[in-house]
């Protein structure tokens, strides 16, 4: 903390016997990097609860101050809509619709009846995670775990069962709702995971024997429909997010408040269209961050509409679409390669989409999509704490695609070498991204992982260890994370240039290159999806990569397989192909281009 003494200085002003304050800050605190004002900028200066309160006078501001930073909560949020918007849809799902006042009913119901439970187990504010697949039940749980004053845990139901129990059991999960196709999974682990007390079974079979412990998530509706009378404030933990666990165990993140941000985002989705939009397609699972802070949140506060789909379902995704008519939808970037490499229809243009925003857009993919669909890609970034968020504003149209755009403006971002030295624009200068918040707040791990993807330097910069570069306008383009960049010999790979080379092959949907241990030498190995009814040999794959890529990028094992493993975010889960070499595990016959054979 830096302190200096300033002064007040007041000044007579005008004919009318009016007079000014004049506020003068010291240099040691102006020019500090966290001072969060510009010289001129312009400022609103309230005096609230005996408090000087200096805030921007931006349009977020404004937002802010209106909707008032003692409802900036979720359950006074979803209430103050509520008696706004009444009878107006929020939630489409399948053949149902939830009004706004649906949503507020239906969660006071489920916070009356966990308020209940936890009283009858002598619990205070337990933590309750979500092992569920999209429905409006999720949301009214989320929803009712927030006004009953209790820690929201959502769980990735793609998660392997050794990540499932960590999760569990890292986050003290005392009260679980499952749906019941996932309960055979749980059971196996269930004996090791002693703090949980309840397990709350939805959508349980009609002659499911239910008992003390595992009871029908139906019993946790309670007849009361009024607002829980819960004291809950801004700084009150709320949540724990879960990373996706691609490098090591999932890390659990505390979120105290997740309207702010949802809010923050939603601004600036509306510079992207969301302002003209009246429905969102959500395709995302609800366990994801991006579906509550880009999603969910926003729609809530700027008053629109959110049409759930249970998963992403390539085959049912444009009936969906055509049913609803939404004007866009939230992606992964696997959702698009999906939507991509189906059969071309007369109709792929004649839709009601106009944009759609997400993660996981690569150049080649993302000019593809925007003209075969006609839908306008706005691409973003996030690191997995939740530190920092990048939004490409301007798209194709303003000759930045395969950019994953700028810093929103309560972020800072610089890329750094290995020395720590700033980096100047242009794609030769690779380094680390490294991210800060203004307000200089950190991010806060519930417990503290094993492994860190992270690191705190100087001056609060979070060292994200994703790489990527800046051009000369600011935007950033991402090249990759840390565990994708490969070392061979003095050569430094990264994974993601190979890939993009090898899926350009006009018979190739995607790849994955991991580097493998042979001997006391490190080769390179990529696994590939091929194009349905196309066919390719490993050989035929080997030489287009040899015409594409530097030789000794060129991977000396190939393996052509149907599908890769991949997570709820379809990133890719390259530990799993490392460990199925490391076991000796192949998905097909491999080509080795050092031999000129199958393995």
């Amino acid at each position: 903390m830096k302190v200096a003494k300033g002064k007040i200085t007041t000044k007579k002003s005008g004919n009318g016997g009016y007079k000014s304050a004049w506020i003068y800050i010291p240099s040691k605190v102006y020019k500090d990097e966290l001072f969060p004002f510009q010289d001129k900028e312009e400022v609103i200066i309230e005096i609230e609860d005996g408090t000087l309160v200096i805030s921007r006078n931006d349009d977020r501001s404004k937002i802010l101050r209106n909707f008032g930073i003692e409802n900036a909560t979720l359950p006074k949020l979803i209430e103050i809509k509520a008696e706004k918007n009444k009878d107006k849809p929020f939630l489409y799902f399948k053949d149902e619709c939830y009004s706004y006042k649906d949503l507020n009913i239906n969660s006071n119901k489920t916070a009356h009846g966990i308020l209940e439970l936890i009283d009858k187990l002598e619990l205070k504010s337990p933590k309750i995670s979500l092992l569920m697949k999209n429905c409006p039940d999720y949301i009214f749980t989320w929803f009712g775990i927030a006004k009953a004053g209790c820690v929201f845990v959502p769980v990735d139901y793609s998660l392997k069962i050794g990540m499932l129990e960590h999760v569990l059991s890292n986050s003290d999960t005392e009260i679980l709702v499952i749906d019941h196709e996932f309960l055979d999974t749980f059971k196996e682990i269930s004996d090791r995971l002693e703090k949980i007390k309840k397990v709350l079974i939805r959508c349980a079979p009609a002659d499911f024997n239910f008992d003390n412990k595992f009871v029908d998530f139906q019993s946790i509706f309670s007849s009361r429909t009024d607002n829980p009378r819960i004291n809950i404030y801004n700084d009150d933990p709320v949540e724990i997010l879960y990373t996706e666990g691609v490098t090591g165990k999932p890390k659990g993140v505390v979120y105290r408040n997740v309207v702010i941000p949802g809010i923050a985002l939603g601004y600036e989705l509306l510079k992207i269209g969301l302002k003209k939009v009246s429905k969102i397609f959500c395709p995302i699972p609800l366990s994801k961050g991006i579906v509550q802070f880009c999603t969910i949140i926003p729609s809530i506060f700027y008053n629109k509409s959110v049409i759930l789909s249970e998963e992403f379902n390539v085959s049912t995704f444009w009936t969906e679409i055509e049913k609803y008519k939404p004007s866009c939808f939230c992606y992964f970037g696997g959702y698009l390669v999906d939507l991509l490499y189906q059969k071309p229809k007369i109709s792929d243009r004649i839709h009601s989409i106009e944009f759609a925003y997400g993660f996981g857009a690569v150049r080649d993919l993302w000019n593809a999509f925007e003209k075969r669909f006609g839908i306008s890609l706005y691409e973003c970034w996030s690191h997995v704490e939740g530190i920092g968020i990048t939004m490409n504003k301007i798209g194709s149209k303003g000759g930045k695609i395969g950019s994953i755009g700028t810093p929103l403006d309560f972020i800072e971002i610089k890329i750094v070498n290995s020395e720590d030295k700033e980096l100047p624009p242009g794609p030769n200068n690779v380094g680390e991204i490294i991210v800060r918040r203004k307000s200089g707040e950190l991010f806060e791990y519930y417990k503290q992982p094993e492994n860190e993807d992270v690191r705190i330097g100087d001056n609060k910069w979070v060292y994200t260890n994703d790489f990527g570069y800046m051009d000369h306008d600011g935007y950033i383009y991402f090249k990759g994370k840390g565990n994708e960049i490969i070392l061979k010999g003095d050569e430094v790979i990264f994974a993601k240039d190979i890939e993009r080379i090898a899926n350009s092959h006009p018979h190739i949907i995607e790849s994955a290159v991991i580097p493998v241990s042979n001997g006391n030498n490190i080769d390179l190995k990529i696994t590939a999806v091929k194009v349905q009814n196309r066919s390719i040999t490993p050989e035929e794959f080997s030489d287009y990569l040899y015409h594409n890529i530097a030789f000794e990028h060129v991977p000396r094992y190939i393996e052509i397989i149907d599908k890769l493993p991949k997570g709820t975010a379809t990133e890719v889960l390259k530990e799993i192909l490392k460990e199925d070499w490391d076991k000796g595990y192949y998905y097909s016959n491999m080509w080795d281009t050092k031999i000129h054979d199958f393995l």
